[in-house]
């Protein structure tokens, strides 16, 4: 508990991070003019599943994935965690910055990061024109991302929350189908070229170690101990085979946008670490469980490079692709990817002290100042809206709220306090309400059980004179009215909060 952070080095002063900030200086290199749209798709424990030895299948899983593979640079990437420990994956991305110089089982976004900004992909990208934006799956809240993401420098946040999300694995996370059109709404909902960080859920564990009630299109057919570890297994390997089709299905959706807007996108994918399967580190080709795999799709002909890299080297890979050189970490490694490559230490001992000035010290690199500004994060790039409330025609025991953009998570408020209502569709919900005898107020607020709120939307007055006019109920039968959406059982928020308040 006490070791936390990133240790002072005996080199630390003012003299030392002026030389180094003089050989970063000498390696700069013209920046390029070319900004195209850049995507990164952190997959929900993704990899290969054919890495595993002995185990097989009746078909391959990942066939899209393979292609991408042939086609686009890509490579193994070696991740902080094993099984769990998605938010450390994504911080080294992000900053670059290694964890292994943290405190064991340290989440920098738990700790530092609540009170510290610090580099990151978004800081460096801005003085471009990007707009900065993170996707994910799954609640706001998650891992605090909704406090930290303003800390990294994100201006929007599109959340579950904001998502009309259809399907569900069996153990309740959301299918990652959903990115495509949510990813397309965030490029064109803005002016700006995009830097799009996005997390997705779907491989997410526990895997069932009880046969599936589903359809299973993959069946494992040898490798495997027991029933409990065959179904886990193929459980997982179903939800791989979906990932890599909305990986087919992503990349022709951003080539048909590039086709009509003309603009380059670079989709950047890995996986954040291996699932808890029932595999050592002996059984799979690479022998490693810290490391997952990664493609960089393109719509630009990039090179095609064959590399296994670090997690904390990823973004500046991509941005070395672009001649980008912004910040004192991106350039950093790009100035020292030799070093890197021959696994030089003082490479990894000057990465830690540089993080260390960042996160603890005094700034010394950037003249004794934080130049990082927090931003004022904006959930989703589209406003929830209400465009009428009037009383159903049915039933006149219900108000029919009529708008855009709701989803499940759409909470209706009559004059400020909140009421039960059914969410119908993403343009309509409904409040059971009985006689309205003066004006009320109506809003509908964003949110996961009113914990977070996310957007407001306008607020739409209802008239007592408007139930003046009410026609007499109409006695239906129950089977004609409509029917509302199924309320879903929220399992991956259940097990979520599970995780947060420590139970196993």
């Amino acid at each position: 508990m006490v070791d936390r952070g990133i240790s002072k080095s005996d080199e630390y002063s003012v003299a030392y991070m002026d030389s180094l900030k003089e050989t970063l200086d000498d390696g700069q290199t013209e920046n390029s003019e070319k900004t195209p749209n850049i995507i990164f798709l952190q997959l929900e424990s993704f990899f290969d599943p054919n890495l595993v030895q002995d185990v097989t299948f009746t078909e391959n899983p990942v066939p899209n994935y393979d292609k991408m593979k042939e086609e686009y640079s890509n490579g193994f990437l070696s991740v902080p965690c094993f099984g769990a420990g998605t938010a450390n994956t994504e911080f080294e991305v992000q900053t670059g910055i290694n964890l292994d110089d943290f405190g064991p089982g340290e989440y920098p976004y738990k700790t530092v990061l609540k009170e510290r900004t610090c580099e990151t992909i978004c800081y460096d990208l801005k003085p471009y024109g990007y707009t900065t934006q993170a996707m994910h799956d799954n609640r706001a809240s998650f891992y605090g991302r909704n406090e930290v993401f303003s800390q990294f420098g994100f201006d929007y946040f599109t959340s579950m929350e904001l998502m009309n999300i259809q399907e569900y694995t069996s153990n309740g996370w959301a299918k990652d189908k959903i990115l495509t059109g949510e990813l397309l709404k965030a490029l064109k909902g803005t002016e700006n070229k995009d830097y799009i960080y996005t997390i997705s859920v779907q491989g997410h564990g526990g895997y069932p170690t009880e046969p599936s009630m589903e359809e299973q299109k993959i069946q494992v057919t040898d490798g495997y101990k027991s029933e409990s570890e065959k179904n886990a297994t193929q459980y997982y390997t179903n939800q791989i085979y979906e990932m890599d089709l909305f990986l087919k299905e992503l990349t022709e959706a951003l080539t048909k946008y590039k086709d009509e807007s003309g603009e380059d996108v670079i989709l950047v994918c890995y996986g954040d670490h291996l699932p808890t399967l029932y595999f050592e580190e002996e059984d799979l080709q690479n022998k490693n469980q810290y490391q997952t795999q990664y493609f960089v799709w393109n719509t630009m002909d990039l090179p095609v490079v064959k590399e296994d890299i670090e997690a904390y080297q990823l973004s500046s890979r991509i941005m070395e692709k672009l001649r980008i050189n912004e910040g004192e970490i991106n350039s950093y490694h790009q100035a020292n990817k030799q070093e890197a490559i021959d696994h030089n230490e003082k490479y990894l001992e000057d990465l830690q002290v540089l993080g260390y000035d960042m996160f603890y010290g005094d700034n010394y690199f950037n003249g004794g100042e934080n130049v990082y500004t927090a931003t004022n994060l904006k959930y989703g790039v589209e406003n929830v809206s209400i465009n009428n409330v009037y009383r159903d025609q049915s039933d006149n025991d219900y108000l029919i709220i009529k708008g855009k953009d709701f989803t499940k998570y759409s909470a209706v408020y009559i004059n400020d306090e909140k009421v039960d209502s059914e969410f119908l569709d993403e343009n309509t919900l409904r409040v059971g309400i009985e006689k309205v005898t003066e004006d009320i107020n109506v809003v509908v607020k964003q949110s996961y059980k009113g914990k977070l709120i996310l957007q407001t939307s306008n607020s739409i007055i209802y008239t007592a004179a408007e139930d003046e006019s009410l026609p007499a109920p109409v006695d239906n039968d129950e089977s004609e009215q409509q029917t509302p959406s199924p309320t879903e059982d929220d399992l991956a928020g259940m097990i979520e909060e599970q995780v947060q308040s420590g139970n196993k």
